[in-house]
């Protein structure tokens, strides 16, 4: 039971983001004055507070389907936890561990995840912008940026409230081994963080450019094999990189649809006194 209580503690704290989950985003916003210009300046960090003040109150303003969302989360991350689906996935994965699926892990998987390609992602992104003048490039470089320090904050929260061990730790590997708080900064199974980093940079890709298809495709390819990866080198269960998947995935779809940055920015050119400053907390 109180492992049970636990993990629906992580779910409550990484399910915010579900608020801006279901709002419709299948494409980036039209070119108005709500889109943010791609300028590292004070409303750009303000923005990314604002981003976490709402993944905190997220909650208070769900609607039926986000509960329903956030229940069936719970639900699929306690069957793996407690119905032995970790278990089983980790033994078939170290079952079918081979040479060839070391080396997509290694070469693919770990440096979307560990931030590499992201990293290599976001620069060329931006400084394609700035030799080509264009502000979309910049945009969702600068976007992709702040989903990834926010995603990647709540995982590390999560972790070191989780405590959870990971497969290799244990001998034989026992998905139900948690110790909490007890075990900062050392026992951080769950969730999986490079997860995380590879989904809310394939989100935010696959929002900003949803045409064509081929973009979204191989970025979610690529996000779910980092998942894979990281249950093939044993360092994650499967509920571990199923909450790094949704943590990620949510983390970017708030920051992309609420929109602080445009809001501030339009805020600010509004203000008959250019009151840069004004606080919306």
């Amino acid at each position: 039971m109180m492992r049970f209580s636990v993990l629906l503690l992580f779910i409550a704290l990484h399910a915010p983001s579900l608020s801006y989950s279901q709002q419709p985003a299948a494409s980036a916003p039209p070119e108005d004055s709500l889109q943010p210009a791609p300028v590292f300046n004070w409303d750009y960090i303000h923005s990314g507070f604002m981003d976490a003040r709402d993944q905190a109150l997220a909650p208070l303003h769900w609607n039926g389907i986000q509960w329903l969302t956030c229940g069936a989360l719970a639900a699929t991350e306690s069957a793996l936890v407690f119905g032995s689906g970790d278990k089983n996935i980790q033994i078939w994965a170290q079952a079918n561990r081979n040479n060839t699926s070391n080396l997509i892990e290694r070469y693919a998987g770990d440096p979307f995840g560990n931030g590499l390609y992201p990293a290599i992602l976001m620069g060329s992104a931006y400084f394609t912008g700035l030799l080509l003048h264009r502000d979309k490039p910049k945009r969702f470089a600068m976007l992709c940026a702040k989903s990834f320090i926010l995603s990647g904050i709540t995982a590390e929260v999560i972790k070191n409230i989780a405590g959870r061990y990971r497969p290799y730790q244990d001998n034989p590997p026992n998905p139900l081994h948690w110790k909490g708080p007890a075990a900062f900064l050392k026992d951080n199974s769950f969730p999986s963080g490079h997860t995380t980093i590879a989904f809310s940079t394939a989100t935010m890709l696959a929002l900003e450019y949803p045409r064509p298809l081929i973009i979204p495709i191989a970025a979610y390819t690529l996000a779910s094999i980092t998942a894979l990866g990281r249950i093939n080198g044993n360092y994650h269960w499967g509920s571990d990189v199923l909450m790094g998947a949704a943590t990620g995935y949510f983390t970017s779809r708030l920051v992309f649809n609420h929109n602080n940055w445009g809001k501030l920015q339009k805020r600010h050119r509004n203000s008959k006194h250019g009151d840069v400053w004004h606080t919306v907390f």
